[in-house]
């Protein structure tokens, strides 16, 4: 074998360098996504440009050919590699799903099995011409299957560019700079082929594409060492918002689904039909949502969404601002809050039930109260109450040196209405005088059933003359009521007043015992005040 070493295979081995260092670089960055695709592709340079070195600094032609075949080896590996490397950075790894992942090898594969069987077909080259005086170059004359294998690995490195082109433009700034330095990687050796395929090259059978890949090495070396491009892992835009559990909606200016992710689809019982529609028509509550979040600044609200069953959601918009500060849509993001609602109506449920189960207790509470102190027959107070609240009224009025009045009355005869008339008609007589005295008494005044036929009113700041004024009074209104059913009943009444008949309650209320005493000998029907 003979060598002679030239200015291109001295680029080409100088490459073959580079592409092992890029692919060091990058195995050690092999977490990125498609870091490890990254790090074969590097190796398929290195070997690509290895053998073309070979190939510039081989004298003999059987060795030139040898090593030419070698080239389709790494040129193929280069553009599978770079395809799929671009489909799994961009998150597109459902297109090569399956046997599809195998498939994209089909073509690289035909191109070596091709080109080593060139003798037998001549699809790949034809024959040979001896390049330019002093460069070792040999110019091969290409057959038709040349140029379909070129026109295949290089369908294979457009839809790789495309891809990169998009994930190069999207807002993450770490995923724009992978992207980027990728591409610049690329374009030199696609240049350069087109270049090579147009026959515009500075030497005749000069192959620029190896070389151009001496660049593409540099560019990634660069970019990993001294930039660090690839130090951090980027979060991929389509897996955070696909995945997210919240549903996600994007509407334009227009008021249109510009794009809504699988949440939305499950939560709003959408389908992809819904994109490029008006919200309003494929949203029920976007009325409500509308109205309540979608101002200048956004907003946040808790709504039923009107399906059926009904579901509740936490509903955030935020609008999104354009070039010009103006906002030209609104991202909304809405969170299912169902369970959250049912419970929280559980709770206020078992409020409720609480207040009322609590104010249950507490009329009877009051109704315990009452029965305690109020006699069921009438619905006066009872004795017990009066022991309760005289010795109050008693201690005030010393405090104020005001008087107030105690009237003792008792149904005269009221065992011969029991015994004439029956138990029945003499509690009726019980009823009269006890709607009689709550009739006839002032808020502050205290009216009680004290025992038996004996009630016992007291009368607040109301001197003597005018307490028994008042007993004259409940004494022809009772005799009238009673007489209206047939048989008048007549009463006796004692007045004392406080302090002057009694500074007690014992005193106060012996003083209008004795005065009642008093009016029961005298003839009963009247009333008397203590001598």
């Amino acid at each position: 074998m003979h060598w002679l070493f030239t200015p291109a295979a001295g680029i080409l081995f100088s490459a073959t360098a580079l592409a092992l260092v890029a692919a060091g670089l990058m195995w050690n960055r092999r977490s990125v996504p498609g870091g490890i695709l990254l790090f074969l592709l590097m190796l398929g340079v290195a070997e690509y440009t290895l053998v073309s070195g070979l190939e510039a600094a081989s004298a003999t032609l059987f060795w030139k050919n040898v090593w030419a075949k070698l080239e389709y080896v790494g040129s193929g590996a280069v553009s599978t590699l770079l395809l799929l490397f671009a489909v799994k950075y961009t998150g597109h790894e459902r297109w090569l799903r399956g046997g599809r992942r195998y498939a994209v090898w089909i073509i690289p594969v035909a191109n070596v099995a091709a080109v080593s069987t060139n003798e037998l077909h001549h699809w790949i080259w034809t024959g040979f011409l001896p390049g330019a005086p002093g460069t070792n170059a040999l110019v091969y004359l290409h057959g038709p299957g040349f140029y379909l294998a070129v026109s295949a690995l290089y369908a294979y490195l457009g839809i790789a560019c495309f891809l990169l082109v998009g994930a190069a433009v999207r807002p993450v700034v770490i995923r724009r700079r992978q992207s980027v330095t990728v591409l610049l990687g690329t374009l030199f050796p696609l240049a350069a082929g087109v270049l090579y395929i147009l026959g515009i090259t500075p030497l005749a059978g000069l192959d620029l594409v190896p070389i151009a890949c001496f660049f593409s090495a540099g560019i990634l070396i660069a970019s990993v060492g001294a930039f660090r491009v690839f130090d951090l892992v980027p979060i991929a835009r389509d897996a955070l918002v696909e995945e997210m559990s919240d549903a996600v909606l994007v509407v334009d200016a227009g008021r249109r689904l510009a794009d809504l992710n699988p949440a939305a689809r499950r939560l709003l019982g959408l389908d992809s039909t819904a994109v490029g529609r008006r919200a309003a028509d494929v949203v029920a509550a976007w009325r409500e949502i509308e109205s309540r979040c979608c101002g200048e600044q956004g907003g946040h609200a808790e709504l039923a969404l009107g399906t059926q069953p009904p579901l509740f959601a936490d509903v955030r918009a935020s609008p999104l601002l354009g070039r010009d500060r103006r906002a030209s849509g609104f991202l909304i993001v809405l969170r299912d809050i169902t369970a959250r609602h049912a419970a929280e109506m559980e709770v206020q449920d078992a409020n409720r039930r609480l207040e009322l189960h609590v104010e249950r207790i507490e009329a009877l509470q009051t109704e315990l109260r009452e029965q305690a102190i109020r006699d069921a027959l009438t619905g006066l107070f009872n004795r017990r109450y009066l022991d309760e609240t005289l010795p109050r009224d008693i201690e005030r009025a010393s405090y104020d040196h005001s008087a107030f009045s105690a009237v003792m009355l008792d149904i005269d005869h009221f065992k011969q209405v029991n015994d004439r008339y029956g138990h029945e008609e003499g509690d009726r007589m019980l009823e009269i005088l006890g709607r009689l005295l709550r009739e006839r008494t002032r808020p502050g005044d205290i009216a009680c059933r004290y025992g038996g036929e004996e009630f016992v009113v007291i009368l607040v700041q109301t001197p003597l003359d005018v307490a028994r004024a008042r007993a004259e009074d409940l004494l022809a209104a009772f005799r009238e009521l009673s007489g209206k059913r047939g048989h008048p009943v007549t009463l006796s009444a004692g007045v004392a007043a406080f302090p002057t008949h009694g500074q007690t309650q014992d005193d106060l209320l012996r003083a209008t015992d004795e005065a009642l005493y008093a009016a029961k000998l005298a003839g009963r029907n009247c009333v008397r005040v203590p001598t």
